[in-house]
């Protein structure tokens, strides 16, 4: 009975890890791949500009103005050529991280299988589902015995239909018939 609620638990937490990933590669990958300083020292760069910049008059000084104007937007350029390899390097850890997160569910659910594949986890009487008795018991053959295979698309059946409710019911509730 205990490896029936491990194997419940383990599947509910696969069924709703995926949605929460990105979440996660985003809050890992802020962590591992941040600002270099040689980026933050340009944005510093940029902003000291800017605002000196702010304080020259542009009708007074034009050339000193534009002068300023086209080294930040050099300063600029060199940014956003940081930002975006960073961003790239965001997206790739977010895909490997997603294809980590499905290697470790097949592993894990392979692992719980060969386990169990021995034993059934739980015993019915033998005559309570004629027809299909092998499927029920898969892999262990035992007459009346309750396999982890069909155990474990038992649990993914329920959780999916328990989030497919309660991901429709706030929508119903918004509709309003008038009256």
């Amino acid at each position: 009975m205990i490896a029936m609620f491990f194997i419940f638990i383990v599947v509910v937490f696969f069924s709703y890890l995926p949605s929460y990933s990105s979440r996660i590669s985003r809050t890992l990958g802020g962590y591992l791949i941040s600002l270099t300083p040689e980026e933050l020292n340009l944005r510093q760069q940029v902003k000291d500009m800017k605002a000196e910049q702010g304080a020259i008059s542009m009708s007074e000084e034009f050339a000193r103005y534009m002068k300023l104007e086209r080294k930040i937007e050099k300063l600029v350029e060199q940014v956003k050529k940081m930002g975006s390899s960073r961003s790239q390097k965001l997206t790739v850890f977010s895909m490997a991280f997603k294809v980590l997160i499905n290697i470790l569910h097949a592993v894990t659910m392979i692992s719980i299988i060969v386990m169990f594949k021995n034993d059934p986890l739980y015993m019915f009487p033998s005559d309570w589902f004629v027809p299909i008795n092998r499927i029920i018991a898969f892999p262990t053959g035992v007459s009346g015995g309750l396999g982890v295979t069909c155990w474990i698309l038992v649990c993914s059946s329920v959780v999916s239909r328990i989030k497919n409710f309660v991901n429709v019911q706030p929508a119903a509730q918004d509709l309003k018939i008038d009256s």
